[in-house]
């Protein structure tokens, strides 16, 4: 293959093919002026259809996502106000009952159940060996007259006169008051003693099996609510960590 030839004038340059042996071009300092060679076509490089329609759906998507975009910037723009409050009233919402369920779990912790009991249950006492010992002195009414009859006995008729008789019977009348001395086991196997009396209650649900158990729910709150506290704006405390359950095997 023959070398290019390249002259260089005070007017310009020549460029020649040693295949043709014709000037390409000449081009001056002042100006292009082409020569009589024709210049070869020019090649592009062909693509396959699936990058055509890969070029044509990248552009179309292109195209969508810029519209969505335009739209949602459309659409903040225009309701930026009534947006704003709508995230202020949640996060005014979410505080408020955020606040109302630690503060309801709080108080189950510390609730104390206050309540009266009415009882009204007969007490059999049948079989049960029940003795009411009795020892001591009273005085008693007689309601009817009572007769008595006395052996041997020493009556009194005043002013150093006494009599004594063998056999006296004697009637004393309803009224009659007399001091007497009980000295007595009463068993009460045959009674029924009506029960009927309010109880009152007052137990602490901290000191009961629910105690443990809100305590864990508390726990739970705390730990679900504890990630959003800085947004809301409360202080929740950190919670221990969720005990882990292992999976029950199916039946």
């Amino acid at each position: 293959m023959a070398d290019t030839q390249v002259s260089d004038t005070s007017a310009g340059v020549t460029f020649r093919d040693s295949s043709s042996s014709q000037p390409l071009a000449r081009r001056s300092f002042f100006g292009t002026r082409s020569s009589n060679t024709t210049q070869p076509p020019r090649r592009f490089a062909r693509l396959s259809p699936f990058w055509k329609a890969l070029i044509i759906t990248s552009f179309a998507i292109n195209l969508v996502l810029i519209f969505v975009v335009m739209l949602l910037v459309g659409f903040v723009a225009q309701y930026f106000r009534p947006l704003t409050e709508t995230v202020v009233g949640t996060q005014g919402f979410a505080r408020d009952n955020v606040a109302e369920l630690r503060s309801v779990v709080q108080g189950l912790e510390n609730a104390t159940i206050r309540t009266t009991i009415p009882i009204d249950q007969p007490l059999d006492l049948n079989g049960r060996g029940v003795v009411v010992p009795v020892d001591q002195a009273t005085t008693v009414t007689l309601v009817e007259p009572v007769p008595l009859t006395l052996a041997n006995a020493d009556i009194d008729l005043g002013n150093g006169n006494r009599l004594r008789a063998n056999n006296i019977s004697l009637a004393l009348p309803a009224g009659t008051q007399l001091n007497i001395a009980l000295k007595m086991d009463i068993p009460l196997d045959a009674v029924t003693i009506p029960v009927i009396l309010s109880v009152p209650i007052e137990i602490p649900l901290r000191d009961t099996e629910l105690g443990p158990e809100f305590v864990r729910l508390g726990q739970l709150v705390d730990r679900l609510a504890g990630p959003f506290g800085p947004f809301l704006g409360i202080e929740i405390p950190e919670a221990p960590p969720a005990p882990r359950v292992a999976p029950q095997p199916a039946p």
